[in-house]
């Protein structure tokens, strides 16, 4: 029999490239798009879809020799909604609500009045942003709007309002648009609202729009470019004017007969343009312990910032969790989880440099190709030494918090044999950051308490009682064998396995016997992974304690 070949899995992001460039034959520039409103805290479930997927396109689009953009549009033109998270974000309650529906760019900054709402709550995702994706120009449509590109396609749609109504009333049964209407929200000059105004008639030549404003019952004229097109005119004129290729989008757009597939039908059918080639994710949720906060949204104030997370991990790490997992599969986030997504990249790192086995060749390509994927291909040399971020919890508490601390935690590292040798440049560096991240974290409210580190000054003879007698002799045998064992971390955990073998101690009495151990050192029932966090103590110290068990 004539084995058939195995055939090579593709990674998501390989087949939609090609399914993009299938899609779009002949095309030699691509351009890239993507869109957010900066309606408050900008948290990294935006990253998922505008930034890493689609700056992954791009690069695989660029390595496959084609030209690429990746524009990111800021819907700074939006009505602000004054949901309940946003005005609390004002001191002052009843200022935050003169406000409401103003456009997003002329609302103040609630910290400070000389920056605006948009510039305050951009600064935590766009500056942090070039080290989640590369080479993305950022829009503004407020902007946007000013260029003359912008004001042709408005005009174009102005004067083919009728033919636009009746596409987009195919999709609006219960409020379909009246026969007077005009695809524009103006900007009132009066009490500077955008999203209480109804146009009433327009002035193509010198571009003005007559209004009637339903909060001050202002009646008046306005540049068109201060106002907006109405929401799926305004994205479906974006992808005309910036000749968009592709575009992703959030779960909600992927209904059929939604609101994508109305935009791609005037543009098509008024502006003689192809829709753009998209493609859905769903959205990140939040979470802190085992309770769910929902999906991360901006306006609701849900979620974290890329900012937040470069506090306590790599922004590496980040990517990898967004290319490793299926785009239609919701992903849960939390700052508590912090050590447990970089365990898992540093795993796909080991893998990928066949440090460690993996056997099931599917999934094993998914970890390759996702590792690569976030290198944009160009992967980094293995400088030999992962350092554990678990380890670097215990050993950030236990060094000074100076730029002696880095060197005090590698003299540790040698002492304990985690590091063999001493560290080139790159090895020093990763260690320093590994450190700084981790104390971070377990200084933040997100790390539990137990992995704080106090040394007890004292042991408590009337604690150490409460245990059984087979546990404290189980106690008191270690420290016995730990005075001759080779103070590493590998050295006391396999010590620990062979006693308990020997003793023939069960789960249950196992449990005792490490909040024992805890109680001895730290006067709690709980703390750090034992065997490191012992290697990093001073062996004579650690002996001593468990010599009190003896005097009990």
């Amino acid at each position: 029999m004539i084995e058939k070949p195995k055939i090579q899995p593709h990674h998501w992001i390989d087949k939609l490239t090609s399914d993009l460039i299938e899609n779009w034959p002949g095309i030699k520039n691509f351009n890239c798009n993507c869109g957010i409103s900066v309606s408050g805290r900008q948290h990294i479930g935006r990253l998922r879809g505008e930034i890493v997927l689609t700056n992954a396109v791009a690069n695989e689009l660029q390595n496959r020799g084609y030209q690429v953009t990746h524009n990111l549009i800021l819907y700074t033109s939006d009505p602000w909604k004054g949901k309940p998270a946003q005005l609390k974000a004002f001191p002052d309650l009843k200022k935050a609500k003169e406000y409401v529906n103003w456009r997003l760019i002329d609302v103040p900054s609630p910290k400070n009045h000389k920056e605006t709402w948009v510039d305050y709550y951009w600064r935590d995702f766009g500056e942090p942003m070039p080290k989640f994706g590369r080479g993305i120009q950022i829009i503004r449509t407020h902007e946007l709007y000013q260029q003359e590109r912008m004001k042709d396609v408005v005009i174009e749609l102005i004067n083919k309002k009728e033919k636009v109504r009746e596409i987009l009333n195919k999709y609006r049964k219960e409020n379909p648009f009246p026969e007077n209407w005009i695809p524009i929200n103006p900007l009132c000059q009066h009490c500077n609202r955008i999203g209480t105004t109804k146009a009433l008639d327009v002035n193509l030549d010198t571009y003005q729009v007559r209004y009637f404003c339903d909060d001050c019952k202002n009646e008046g004229w306005s540049d068109i470019s201060k106002g907006k097109l109405t929401w799926r005119l305004e994205w479906l004129a974006i992808w005309y004017v910036l000749d968009i290729h592709f575009e992703p989008y959030g779960k909600d757009h992927a209904t059929p007969g939604g609101s994508r597939d109305s935009c791609i039908e005037v543009l098509e059918s008024v502006l003689n343009r192809r829709g753009p080639y998209g493609f859905w994710n769903e959205w990140v949720g939040y979470s802190e312990g085992r309770k769910d906060f929902g999906d991360m949204t901006s306006s609701g104030f849900i979620g974290f910032t890329p900012t937040k997370w470069l506090e306590y991990a790599e922004p590496e790490v980040l990517k990898y969790i967004y290319l490793k997992t299926p785009p239609k599969k919701r992903i849960i986030l939390g700052l508590d989880k912090i050590p447990s997504y970089i365990a898992e990249y540093d795993r796909a790192q080991r893998i990928y440099h066949k440090i460690e086995s993996f056997t099931d060749s599917t999934e094993l390509h998914t970890i390759q190709r996702s590792y690569e994927i976030v290198f944009y291909n160009d992967i980094p040399d293995y400088t030999g030494f992962q350092f554990d971020y678990q380890t670097a919890i215990i050993l950030s508490q236990l060094v000074t918090p100076d730029q002696k601390g880095t060197e005090q935690a590698i003299e540790k590292l040698l002492a304990t044999e985690i590091l063999k040798e001493s560290p080139s440049k790159e090895i020093f560096d990763h260690i320093e950051k590994r450190l700084n991240l981790a104390k971070n974290w377990v200084n933040s409210e997100y790390s539990p308490k137990h992995l704080r580190i106090q040394l007890s000054e004292h042991v408590s003879p009337v604690v150490l009682r409460q245990f059984s007698e087979k546990i404290r002799k189980f106690a008191l045998d270690l420290g016995q064998i730990l005075e001759e064992t080779k103070w590493t971390e590998e050295g006391i955990k396999q010590k620990m396995i062979t006693l308990r073998e020997e003793a023939e101690i069960n789960r249950k009495d196992m449990k005792q016997f490490f909040e024992l151990l805890y109680q001895l050192f730290l006067g709690s029932t709980k703390g750090p992974r034992f065997a490191p966090f012992i290697a990093a103590l001073d062996k004579k110290w650690v002996i001593s304690r468990f010599q009190e068990i003896g005097n009990l």
